[in-house]
C-alpha cells in the first residue's frame, strides 16, 4: 500500500512537470512563430498553407504521442499495484513461514528438554535399581546369617547325646548356675519372677528343674549332678566373698557396672576409626592422581573395601547408639526385658564380628591382588616411588581399621556377655520355658 501511494504521488509530480513544460514550450513556439513571421519576406505568404498543413500533422502526431504516453502511465500504474500486490503476497507467505519456523525449533527446543528429562530419570531408575539391588544383596546376607546363626543355636540346643560337646556344657553350665538352691527350695536360689513361673508350671523343687533342663537339652543326670555339686560350692564361695565384702554400703546396680567407660558409649571419633577413614580417603585420592594411568583397576577395588569398613563402623556405631538408648545398667526395665534386649545386641554383635571377618578376609585378597598388579606394571622413576609408598599407607591404614573395628567389637561382646553372666538368674526362666533358647 505505501509503494502504491508513493508511485501515486510521483505520477502526479510528473504530470505537474510535464504540464508546465508544455505551457513553456508552447509559450515558446508561439513567440518563436511571432518573430519568424516578423521576418518573413512578403513573397513567402504562400507558405503559409504549408505550414498549416504540416502543423496539423505536427499536432496529429502530438496527440497521438500523447496518447501512448498515457496508455504507458497506465500500464505502468498497472505494473506498480500489480508489483506491490505481488510484494505483500510474498510479504505474507514470508511471515508465515517465520512463523512456522519458529514454531518447528520451540517444538525441537522442548523434545531436546523431554529428552533430557527422560535420559535423566533412567539414569535415576538406573541408580534406584542398583541400590535396590545391593540392598537385597545386604538382606540376602543378613537372612543368610541370621539363619546361620540360628542354625548354630539350634544345633547347640538339640545336640544328641552320643558327644559331650561344649554347647551341653555351655547350657549345663548356665542352667545350673544357682544349683546351690539344690539343698533348699526353689526361693533360695531363684528370683520370685522365676518362682511363680516354675511354681505355675508344676515344678516345686531345683531337682525337677534340673532333670526338666536335662530332658529339653540332652544332658544326662551325671553331668547334670556333676554341674550342681560344682556350682553349688562356687555359690557358697561366692557368697562367703559377699558377706566380707558386704561392710560397704550397697547403692542400686548401675553403681557397680564396669570402672570404665562402656564400649558402647564410644562412638567412632573416640576409637579413631572415623579419622582413620577420612586419612584413607585422602590416601585413595592421591593414589588415583598418581597411578591413574598405571593402576586401572586397583584404585576401585580400593575405594570399595574402604567402602565396606565406613558400612561395618556405620552399623557398629549404630549398635551403640541403640544400646546407649537403652542402657543395660538401667535398674527400671524388667529383667526379661533387660536380658532379651542384651540377648539381642549380644547377637547383632556376633553378626558384625562374623562380616569383620568376611572383611578383613576381603582385605587379604586384596592385597594379595595389589602385589600382583604391583609387580606386573613396569613404573619407572618417582611414579613407582609414589605409588609404593601410597599403597603402603593405604595397606597399614586398612590393617588399622581392622584392628580398631575388632576390638571394638570384642569390648562389646565382652561387656554384653559379662552383663548376662552377672544377671544370670533372671534368663533361668528363658532357659526352662523355652526350648529355643535366644530365639524369640
Amino acid at each position: 500500500m505505501a509503494a502504491a501511494q508513493e508511485q501515486e504521488q510521483e505520477n502526479a509530480h510528473q504530470k505537474q512537470e510535464q504540464e508546465s513544460f508544455e505551457n513553456l514550450l508552447s509559450s515558446y513556439l508561439g513567440l518563436s512563430f511571432i518573430t519568424f513571421l516578423g521576418f518573413l519576406p512578403k513573397n513567402s505568404v504562400s507558405l503559409v498553407s504549408t505550414l498549416k498543413s504540416h502543423n496539423k500533422d505536427l499536432s496529429f502526431k502530438l496527440r497521438k504521442a500523447e496518447e501512448q504516453l498515457r496508455q504507458l502511465h497506465s500500464r505502468r500504474k498497472e505494473d506498480s499495484k500489480a508489483n506491490a500486490r505481488v510484494v505483500e503476497i510474498f510479504a505474507s507467505h514470508r511471515h508465515a513461514w517465520q512463523q512456522e519456523e519458529k514454531r518447528l525449533l520451540q517444538q525441537i527446543d522442548e523434545s531436546a528438554e523431554e529428552t533430557a528429562h527422560l535420559r535423566g530419570k533412567v539414569e535415576d531408575f538406573e541408580k534406584l535399581e542398583a541400590e535396590m539391588r545391593a540392598n537385597i544383596e545386604e538382606l540376602k546376607r543378613d537372612v543368610s546369617e541370621r539363619d546361620e546363626m540360628l542354625n548354630f543355636m539350634n544345633m547347640n540346643s538339640y545336640s544328641g547325646g552320643g558327644g559331650d560337646g561344649g554347647g551341653r556344657e555351655f547350657y549345663a553350665e548356665m542352667g545350673l548356675r544357682y544349683g546351690g538352691a539344690k539343698g533348699g527350695g526353689l526361693s533360695e536360689g531363684v528370683d520370685l519372677g522365676v518362682e511363680e513361673c516354675y511354681l505355675a508350671s508344676g515344678i516345686h523343687g531345683m531337682e525337677e528343674m534340673e532333670s526338666l533342663y536335662g530332658q529339653n537339652n540332652g544332658i544326662n543326670a551325671e553331668v547334670l549332678s556333676s554341674a550342681s555339686k560344682f556350682w553349688a560350692e562356687r555359690g557358697r564361695l561366692w557368697q562367703q566373698d559377699v558377706q566380707y565384702e558386704s561392710i560397704e554400703p550397697v547403692y542400686n546396680l548401675k553403681h557397680f557396672v564396669a570402672r570404665r567407660e562402656s564400649p558402647w558409649k564410644v562412638d567412632g571419633e573416640s576409637t579413631g576409626v572415623s579419622s582413620k577413614l577420612k586419612f584413607l580417603e585422602q590416601e585413595l585420592l592421591n593414589l588415583e592422581k598418581i597411578g591413574k594411568t598405571d593402576l586401572s583397576k586397583m584404585p576401585s577395588l580400593l575405594r570399595k573395601q574402604a567402602k565396606r569398613y565406613q558400612t561395618l563402623a556405620g552399623k557398629i556405631d549404630d549398635l551403640c547408639r541403640r544400646m546407649q538408648a537403652s542402657d543395660p545398667s538401667e535398674p527400671t526395665p524388667s529383667s526379661e526385658f533387660r536380658t532379651q534386649r542384651q540377648t539381642e545386641f549380644l547377637l547383632e554383635a556376633f553378626r558384625l564380628q562374623q562380616r569383620a571377618s568376611e572383611t578383613s578376609q576381603k582385605l587379604i585378597a586384596l592385597q594379595t591382588e595389589a602385589g600382583k598388579t604391583y609387580q606386573g606394571n613396569e613404573l619407572e622413576g618417582q611414579a613407582k616411588l609414589g605409588t609404593k609408598r601410597s599403597l603402603d599407607s593405604i595397606k597399614n591404614n586398612f590393617k588399622e581399621i581392622q584392628r580398631n573395628l575388632e576390638i571394638w567389637l570384642a569390648r562389646i561382646i565382652g561387656d554384653l556377655e559379662g552383663i548376662l553372666a552377672r544377671d544370670g538368674a533372671s534368663r533361668v526362666r528363658e532357659y526352662y520355658i523355652s526350648r529355643y533358647p535366644f530365639v524369640q
